[in-house]
């Protein structure tokens, strides 16, 4: 009987942390993946932080209208190996970022890259789409 219930208990922990990563890493349907969205704007927060690191970028539209888009990429330990660090990027930095943008119209995306005004670029390792759409 107590073998039974600790096989019990442990088939509904391991399912139950099954979901909990399938909910975090589940969001290939979220972006879409198959084109880069262009965005030129101001850095205004840069967060280096687990699991995916969060840059916050103002972009103007044509009408002058201010839109906050968050891009994130990979955990800071991946970033690393990448060339990035926490300073890589600072609020007022102005950017041009490609991003994987949300399929459903929310200003959300993964990073894909971003270059400073400086044209230093910075990637994020993942492969480039087709040509970019700007916004």
């Amino acid at each position: 009987m107590k073998r039974r219930l600790l096989s019990a208990a442990t088939l509904a922990v391991i399912v139950a942390l099954g979901t909990v990563l399938l909910a975090h890493h589940g969001g290939a349907d979220l972006y879409d993946n198959s084109k880069v969205v262009t965005l030129k704007g101001t850095i205004t927060k840069f967060e280096w932080t687990n699991p995916h690191n969060q840059i916050f970028i103002d972009v103007k539209d044509e009408r002058g209208n201010v839109r906050q888009w968050i891009a994130a990429t990979e955990p800071p330990q991946v970033m690393l190996e990448r060339g990035w660090t926490r300073r890589s990027l600072k609020a007022g930095d102005e950017v041009t970022a490609y991003i994987f943008a949300a399929k459903n119209g929310a200003a959300v995306g993964n990073l894909q890259r971003i270059v400073l005004a400086d044209g230093k670029e910075l990637t994020t390792g993942r492969a480039p789409a087709p040509a970019p759409t700007t916004k």
